[in-house]
């Protein structure tokens, strides 16, 4: 499991009770049993919830494959108790009642990738790294189905950049534009990277290496 970047709760003043602050996510379910959900949100983070208290308000169950906004008070840790459900059955999304331009369905998890020409999830399509700094941003690479471009999307709403393949002189591949300020995306020891200005700045887990 893996941990959200969130506010765990808001604090007043000196003598007053730390409130916990109402967070939701969305994403696809992935399992569901009696009592705990799981879901793969939009940014690839598998997150797991109980249900034991939680609202629901689902017209046809939880079902593997529907879109749940699960909402919970203060910071995630796996199997807390989920305070509301929101459950968009597979089938109702499917009709596309929230497509945008491409008509990708965003309550379905889907974006438009520009490199591949179609609606992708992220987490099925792209390759997950995570920010060397510690801040819990993430950036997942897709690539072209002939691996001559790639598309970066950010987790901290930075627009997404598209590079392109060039040879390195010492062999291998990078991926970047004819600026200085490129990002730079390399497969380095097994893991693919993100660096810019000559400064590593996302990275692939070693555990999800390829």
């Amino acid at each position: 499991m893996k941990n959200l970047n969130v506010m765990a709760g808001v604090c007043l003043l000196a003598m007053t009770a730390c409130t916990p602050q109402q967070v939701s996510v969305k994403g696809v379910i992935s399992d569901v049993t009696m009592n705990t959900l799981t879901i793969v949100s939009q940014l690839g983070d598998t997150l797991e919830f109980s249900t034991l208290n939680a609202e629901r308000d689902s017209p046809s169950g939880i079902l593997l494959e529907d879109t749940a906004t699960v909402y919970y008070n203060g910071k995630y840790s796996e199997g807390m108790s989920a305070t509301k459900i929101v459950v968009i059955p597979r089938e109702k999304a499917l009709l596309g009642g929230d497509r945008d331009d491409h008509g990708c369905i965003g309550s379905a998890g889907y974006v438009w990738c520009e490199v591949q020409q179609d609606c992708i999830r992220l987490f099925e399509k792209g390759i997950r790294t995570e920010a060397i700094d510690g801040s819990g941003a993430s950036a997942f690479i897709v690539f072209s189905p002939d691996s001559v471009r790639a598309e970066l999307f950010f987790s901290n709403n930075q627009p997404n950049e598209i590079l392109d393949k060039r040879s390195l002189p010492y062999g291998g591949s990078a991926w970047n534009v004819e600026d200085d300020d490129t990002k730079n995306v390399r497969l380095i020891d097994g893991l693919w990277t993100i660096s810019q200005r000559g400064k590593l700045i996302f990275s692939q887990k070693k555990d999800e290496g390829k």
